[in-house]
């Protein structure tokens, strides 16, 4: 009998210690004698705006279509998308044959009408030098008295004929060989339009044409962004676009290079909606230091609804209670009593909420731990690796 009410007595005062140590709150929260554990932080002032996350695009800034001036087979391609090329360089050579193939008779034809203009101008020569004895011959008869005057004017006509018939050799020469090298010569520049060059330097962004396929002068065979100089296109809706500036900061995160959210700018907004998609293509320049690759996907985060010197608190911390109430909880002086405040909210922010009533700068907001608590509550202040706040 004894031992059963010592061992009563002994159950009893281990529950009694225990009860000393902790207690349960009713939502099943353990609480110690100096109250639950909670984090905190201060109520802020800055900076506030709205975010707003798209999917963007990296394109170029500029892009120049190449469009070959002749058409046909193509004989070699020198380049590939993603390729940088300079001012100049050789894009892909087409087959000429086409327009080369009436050179070789051209240039036959050349050489003939030389030859024989040539014999022309030797035999005309000829006439000049026979017509120029006779004006001597005559010169010398004159003298003699064995001819008249008429007879060397006769013969000065005649050196006269021969000469313009030298001169009228040469012009007949001049314009058939012209003739004929004007023939070649436009057969040679549509020749060299059969080697397509690059119209400025930049990064190759797409390729038309494969090697032994057919370019046409009716489709771009390459095209190039001008000075590898590229942007951001995102696409936001009509509520968005209206608070946006050009020159207004934006987020860009680029995934295949970083998860970091780096600052950038709008550089761009379009005087009206997309047609075919009744949304507003705003264009981001690149974040410093960055070189994504044409093509690569981003997320724009757009900031609108901007306002200075504004409270805020981390958006985890405020509560709706009944009839959308919104509230939280602060700590006061002494780090020991929590109050419930009733607070109204402004905008929200990806992280942070505006407080417009409620709050004053510096208060101690809950934000681990208020959703086990009640106005007037025990608690005690940790950081968040579990030390003493």
């Amino acid at each position: 009998m004894k031992k059963r009410i010592l061992a009563a007595l002994l159950a009893a005062s281990m529950a009694l210690c225990a009860g000393c140590g902790s207690q349960t709150s009713d939502d099943g929260e353990e609480q110690t004698a100096a109250g639950t554990a909670v984090e905190v932080a201060e109520v802020t002032k800055g900076a506030m705006s709205t975010e707003y996350s798209v999917n963007g695009k990296v394109v170029a800034d500029n892009e120049v279509q190449v469009f070959p001036m002749l058409a046909g087979q193509v004989l070699t391609l020198s380049v590939s998308e993603g390729d940088k090329v300079a001012k100049g360089q050789t894009l892909l050579n087409v087959d000429t044959s086409s327009v080369t193939s009436t050179m070789s008779s051209l240039r036959e034809s050349y050489n003939a009408t030389k030859t024989a203009t040539e014999k022309a101008i030797e035999n005309a020569q000829i006439g000049v030098e026979q017509a120029q004895l006779a004006v001597e011959n005559t010169e010398a008869l004159l003298e003699a008295g064995a001819a008249a005057e008429q007879d060397l004017t006769k013969a000065k006509q005649g050196l006269a004929q021969a000469q313009a018939g030298v001169q009228q050799a040469r012009a007949q020469q001049a314009a058939s060989l012209a003739q004929i090298q004007a023939s070649m010569d436009q057969i040679n520049k549509q020749a060299s339009y059969g080697t397509v060059t690059a119209p400025c330097a930049g990064t190759v962004t797409a390729v038309n044409v494969v090697q032994g396929g057919m370019a046409s002068s009716a489709q771009p065979a390459v095209v190039i962004a001008e000075d590898s100089r590229v942007k951001i296109n995102a696409s936001v809706s009509e509520d968005v676009f209206a608070g946006l500036h050009t020159g207004d900061s934006a987020g860009v995160q680029i995934s295949v290079l970083s998860d970091e959210v780096k600052s950038a700018k709008i550089v761009s907004l379009p005087a009206a909606a997309n047609q075919q998609t009744n949304l507003y293509d705003v264009s981001v320049s690149v974040p410093s230091g960055t070189e994504p690759a044409i093509g690569a996907f981003a997320t724009v985060i757009f900031y609108t609804d901007r306002r200075e010197n504004t409270l805020s608190v981390p958006t985890d911390c405020v509560l709706t209670g009944n009839d959308n109430e919104r509230y939280l909880f602060t700590v006061d002086e002494s780090g020991t009593t929590a109050a419930r405040v009733t607070v109204e909210t402004g905008l929200v922010g990806k992280t942070n909420t505006e407080i417009t009533s409620g709050l004053n700068e510096g208060d101690r907001v809950v934000v681990k731990g208020q959703s086990y608590l009640s106005d007037g509550s025990a608690v005690r202040v940790v950081t968040s690796d579990g030390g003493e706040g």
